[in-house]
């Protein structure tokens, strides 16, 4: 315990309390970024397209959904005319 509070207080030293970096920065840098970026946003877009009718389905179902009545959920009707 008193190990990993020495450790946390030490990351915390020198997350608060940078030097000067003194570093380059390739100018790949940026556009190797802007294609991570690009990549998770289209992945993102892939699986919700690839799981919308499991989404549309659960909040339609219990989130926006009007519950059903017992005799509704025997009879396996849902209401709607």
């Amino acid at each position: 315990m008193k190990l990993s509070l020495v450790a946390l207080s030490a990351i915390l030293a020198a997350l608060l309390f940078p030097s000067a970096a003194r570093a380059y920065v390739d100018p790949g840098t940026g556009s190797y970024f802007l294609q991570i970026l690009i990549a998770g946003m289209l992945g993102a877009a892939f699986t919700v397209k690839l799981y919308w009718r499991k989404i549309k389905s659960f909040l339609t179902g219990t989130v926006f959904g009007r519950i059903k009545t017992e005799e509704e959920q025997q009879t396996g009707e849902d209401g709607k005319d």
